[in-house]
C-alpha cells in the first residue's frame, strides 16, 4: 500500500485511514456529515494525492490529444482546464480525466487512482514514433483540493498576486508566499459543486504548504475532509464516479456525458458512438431521490410495473437534502423525469421518484 506524503498529518488530526485503490488514504476526520457540511458552508481541503499525474509534452502532443481524447481540446490555450476521457474502439470509457495545458504541446493530467497503470500504458503503446514523450509523476508531486465558499479567501493569502479571482477551468502556475517559495500549480476545478481549486505541489513542499491553508483558513473554519465527504458531496452534483457510473462497457452516450464530445472532429471510438446515437440506447443513466426514509446503495434492484428496470450505481444518504438519493442505469422506457420507482433496499421495497441532477442547487 502506498502513502501520500501527508500520512503522518493525516494521523496527527485524527483520520481514520482505510486502503483506496492501492494507497492508504483518510476515510473521515470529525465525521463525513460534519465535513461534507463545512464545504458547503464554508471550505475544506482534501489530500487526494493518490490521484494519477502525467506529464505530457513534445512535438506532436497537441496532436495526440485532439486523436487519443473525444473532447474539442484544439480549443484549449495556454492555463485553461478540460474535462475529457480516453476511450477504447469500441468507445467504452478507459478512464475520466482532466486535461491541463501548460503550453503548446505540453499538458498536465490528472486520471483515476485505480487506473493510473492501465492509463499509462494505454497511452504509451498509442504514442507515434518520434512524438511526444509521457512521464508519471504521480509520486514526485501532491495533489490537494481546496472546496467551499470561502476557498478564495484562503489562497489570497499564500499567493503573490492580485485580487482577481482564477475563472472557472483555469489555472495558474505560481509561487506561495507563505511557503518558503513553494511552486504551485493551482486550478479552478473540483468535484464537490462548490467554489475550489486543485492544487499541484512538489513533494518535498506539501507538508509546508498543507500547513499554510489551515492556518490561513483556521479563522474561516476549514477543516481536513477525508473520502466518505468527498463521495456524498459529488453524489449530491450527480456527478459520475468511475467504477460506478463509468467502465469500459459503458459509452459517454449511455453515461450521460455526451456533451463532452466533439463530434466533428475524429478521435478513438467516434464510429461506434456514431451508430449509437443514430440508433439510440437501450439503458440510460438517472438520478433519483426516495420518497420514504432509507439509504440506498450500490447493487439495489430496481423496479417498476412489478418488472426490474435496473440496478443502482451509487446511492447514499444526502447531508445537505436529508433524503436517500443515488444514480443508476435503468430501461430507457422507464427514464422519464417524475417516474415512480421501487428500490429494494435489504428486502424492502422503498418508493423512488427519477429527478433532474444536480440534486443539490445552491440558494441564491
Amino acid at each position: 500500500m502506498k502513502r501520500t506524503p501527508l500520512y503522518q498529518t493525516h494521523l496527527k488530526y485524527g483520520a481514520k485511514i482505510v486502503p483506496f485503490a492501492g494507497w492508504e488514504m483518510p476515510l473521515s476526520y470529525s465525521g463525513v456529515i460534519d465535513e461534507h457540511r463545512a464545504v458547503r458552508n464554508a471550505l475544506g481541503i482534501f489530500d487526494v494525492g493518490h490521484m494519477g499525474r502525467f506529464e505530457l509534452s513534445g512535438k506532436g502532443a497537441d496532436a495526440f490529444l485532439e486523436k487519443i481524447t473525444p473532447g474539442p481540446t484544439k480549443r484549449l490555450h495556454r492555463g485553461a482546464a478540460q474535462y475529457s476521457m480516453f476511450l477504447n474502439p469500441d468507445a467504452g470509457i478507459i478512464d475520466d480525466i482532466y486535461i491541463y495545458k501548460r503550453g503548446i504541446d505540453r499538458y498536465l493530467l490528472i486520471v483515476n487512482a485505480a487506473n493510473r497503470e492501465k492509463d499509462f500504458h494505454w497511452l504509451s503503446e498509442h504514442l507515434p514514433s518520434g512524438g511526444p514523450i509521457i512521464t508519471d509523476v504521480t509520486e514526485e508531486t501532491s495533489l490537494f483540493a481546496l472546496q467551499g465558499p470561502k476557498s478564495w479567501e484562503v489562497l489570497l493569502q499564500i499567493i503573490p498576486f492580485g485580487k482577481k479571482e482564477i475563472s472557472l477551468r483555469r489555472f495558474i502556475e505560481t509561487e506561495s508566499v507563505s511557503s518558503r517559495g513553494a511552486k504551485l500549480l493551482i486550478a479552478r476545478t473540483g468535484y464537490t459543486g462548490e467554489r475550489g481549486y486543485e492544487l499541484v505541489v512538489p513533494n518535498s513542499q506539501a507538508e509546508t504548504v498543507w500547513q499554510s491553508l489551515m492556518e490561513a483558513g483556521k479563522s474561516l473554519g476549514i477543516k481536513p475532509v477525508g473520502l466518505g465527504a468527498r463521495d456524498t458531496l459529488r453524489l449530491e452534483m450527480g456527478y459520475a464516479l468511475y467504477g460506478h457510473e463509468m467502465d469500459e462497457r459503458k459509452t459517454p452516450i449511455e453515461a450521460d456525458l455526451g456533451r463532452f464530445i466533439d463530434f466533428e472532429k475524429d478521435f478513438v471510438g467516434r464510429e461506434k458512438l456514431l451508430k449509437q446515437r443514430e440508433r439510440g440506447v437501450g439503458s440510460v443513466l438517472i438520478g433519483f431521490e426516495l420518497l420514504i426514509k432509507g439509504v440506498p446503495r450500490e447493487g439495489c434492484l430496481i423496479y417498476s410495473d412489478q418488472k426490474e428496470i435496473g440496478k443502482v450505481t451509487s446511492g447514499n444518504y444526502s447531508p445537505s437534502l436529508r433524503k436517500g438519493i443515488g444514480m443508476a442505469y435503468v430501461d430507457i422506457h422507464y427514464s422519464d423525469l417524475g417516474s415512480d420507482l421501487l428500490i429494494d433496499i435489504r428486502g424492502k421495497a422503498v418508493a423512488a421518484v427519477i429527478v433532474k441532477r444536480p440534486f443539490y442547487r445552491k440558494k441564491r
